[in-house]
């Protein structure tokens, strides 16, 4: 196969060239963009194949930093529990988990994900080889991070030490990389913090975790450490290590500052939370103080959709209603943290952006309703409005995964077959 086009009005997120009112994407079959240009001057290149319209809307594609993958084998249990309850429903059951049932349920969600739009997630969970594999099969970029839960009796069990080890293995593959997986503050040692922390610092890889998530967690970490969890994460060594934090919600004007000193990566996840019946975020104040907050949907189970755009608006609703400004929240900004502050807290340097020697990761969205929107603040905005469901077209590493809406790496049937399969099998043992 020659050379690809992708057409339509192009956010590129690239300050040097940002939008196309109609323009062309071009990229080989390794995988990497050669050219993000005007559609008259993008006709030299002869694209074998042209997908998409003047109509239609282009953006690079979607990253999710905060995800469970594999709990798409629980979806619907447990939603009359919060807190530490729910987490000790679900660890009950995922002592019953095996690999084969980690696989389908990646896969699964994997597909759910590819079609509205998100080629980049952050993963942490148990088995994580079998969400690499399952990754790899249906072409979607990952971060993946080998979850560690010492305190409490239930999910599997791994060291500190298996997930650095899991880390650096996966930390240069093409499609799929490692991060160390702390589970939270209260969940694990304080010996296996400062481990995870000079780890990161020492091999430069991310580290990912639960952080300020719930009441409870609070309570905890105060009989813990007698400090609050942004307290007790500085003394132990692990801000200094610019850790993907996933919620920070209940964070104090003290912390607030901390943080901002810090910066550390946020992983901003509303819908869950808010199922939880838990707190709002100080997202906005956040941003202010150059805190790169990015966005992420939680685990299948708790959020009950993987749609990220879907999650952007709902970040922005909540954060005007907290605030009591409308549009507290910047779609484009919110895209630009999103997809390219969330590929940084990822760690992948070279997708987040359509700009010539970065990596053929975009999405293709087709409006429902007929619209002349050319500039990038109201492309932006209309992007977040039109959701997933509006995905038409996706490439990963220039790989066409999605093409007219259904995901076409993987046989999706037999994917839900199999996923029934392994629900049953969970619920026989451990229901």
């Amino acid at each position: 196969m020659g050379l690809i086009g992708v057409r339509g009005r192009i956010l590129t997120l690239d300050p040097e060239k940002p939008f196309f009112k109609d323009g062309l994407v071009i990229f080989d079959q390794d995988g990497y963009i050669l050219d993000v240009t005007d559609l008259e001057s993008g006709k030299k290149y002869s694209p074998e194949i042209i997908v998409g319209s003047e109509k239609s809307i282009v953006i690079p594609g979607l990253v999710n930093t905060h995800n469970h993958i594999p709990m798409y084998l629980f979806r619907g249990i447990g939603l009359n529990l919060t807190g530490l309850e729910w987490l000790k429903k679900i660890w009950s059951m995922e002592a019953c988990l095996k690999p084969w049932h980690i696989y389908w349920g990646a896969l699964a969600g994997i597909a759910e994900l590819l079609m509205t739009g998100t080629t980049l997630f952050g993963d942490m969970y148990f088995y994580e080889e079998e969400v690499a594999r399952a990754s790899r099969d249906a072409g979607i970029r990952a971060s993946l991070s080998l979850g560690v839960i010492e305190l409490f009796e239930g999910p599997p069990k791994h060291t500190i030490e298996e997930s650095i080890s899991f880390a650096e293995n996966m930390s240069r593959g093409e499609l799929v990389r490692g991060m160390i997986g702390v589970h939270a503050l209260y969940s694990v040692t304080g010996d296996s913090v400062r481990k995870a922390a000079e780890a990161s610092v020492e091999k430069s890889l991310r580290i990912h975790m639960h952080f300020a998530e719930s009441m409870d967690e609070v309570r905890r970490v105060r009989d813990m450490y007698g400090s609050t969890p942004t307290e007790a994460a500085e003394s132990l060594g692990l801000l200094r290590a610019s850790p993907l934090l996933a919620h920070a919600v209940y964070i104090g004007d003290n912390d607030l500052e901390l943080l901002a000193k810090r910066k550390p990566y946020i992983s901003y996840c509303p819908s869950s939370i808010m199922a939880w019946g838990s707190g709002v975020a100080r997202v906005l104040e956040m941003v202010e103080r150059g805190i790169e907050v990015t966005m992420g949907t939680d685990g299948p189970l708790t959020s009950g959709w993987m749609d990220i755009l879907l999650e952007m608006r709902i970040a922005i609703a909540v954060q005007s209603s907290k605030y009591s400004r409308p549009y507290a929240l910047d779609p484009l900004d919110l895209l630009r943290s999103s997809i390219l502050g969330g590929a940084k807290a990822l760690g992948w340097s070279d997708v987040g952006m359509l700009r010539k020697g970065y990596r053929a990761d975009l999405v293709v969205l087709e409006p429902s309703i007929p619209t002349d929107l050319d500039d990038p603040s109201s492309v932006a905005g209309a992007i977040v409005w039109l959701g997933g469901f509006s995905v038409r077209e996706v490439f990963v590493n220039g790989r066409h995964v999605v093409s007219g809406g259904m995901v076409r790496s993987i046989d999706l049937g037999r994917v839900y077959n199999e996923l029934l399969r392994a629900r049953s099998d969970i619920l026989s043992r451990c229901g």
